[in-house]
């Protein structure tokens, strides 16, 4: 949960003024990075800019698990910008392959499909959080990162690879 990274920067020492100026400078990069990555997802294939988008993930929720000073958990932090240019491009291509003539239902079942597994992973994400501690829950969330992403390398259909 966006929340909960937020908090983390907190925790890093990040003064309160200065987060919401994180927040939005984490949303310029995930602007700027969205023509990047639409570019990637045509060259590669949305099958590997997601496959690398989460290992980037991984590595960016895994660096926030330690203890960094405030320069280098405001970097990191907007880091996560560059994830999402470089996933969200991917994922609405595979929606778009997979319901080529329904894409209305198609993304409307990709959003709830989304939504619906985003409030137990929220959940589960925010308790480790509060009992474990941020280090616990970050690094867990990594290795979520990576596995999803093997699985995602290893199921995605074929028709996702670039075909010119």
């Amino acid at each position: 949960p966006e929340a909960l990274l937020l908090l983390r920067l907190q925790d890093l020492g990040v003064a309160v003024a200065t987060i919401p100026l994180a927040w939005a400078g984490l949303h310029v990069i995930r602007s700027a990075g969205s023509y990047p990555g639409g570019w990637l997802t045509d060259r590669l294939g949305a099958r590997w800019t997601v496959g690398a988008g989460s290992a980037v993930f991984a590595l960016v929720v895994a660096a926030l698990a330690r203890p960094l000073h405030e320069p280098a958990a405001i970097a990191v932090f907007l880091a996560l910008g560059a994830v999402a240019g470089l996933t969200e491009a991917s994922e609405r291509a595979t929606v778009a392959r997979l319901a080529p003539v329904r894409s209305g239902r198609g993304f409307g079942a990709y959003h709830a499909v989304v939504g619906v597994a985003a409030l137990p992973a929220g959940l589960f994400f925010g308790g480790l959080y509060r009992w474990a501690g941020a280090p616990v829950a970050f690094t867990t969330s990594a290795v979520g990162a990576i596995a999803a992403g093997g699985l995602w390398l290893v199921t995605a259909p074929r028709g996702l690879e670039v075909t010119s």
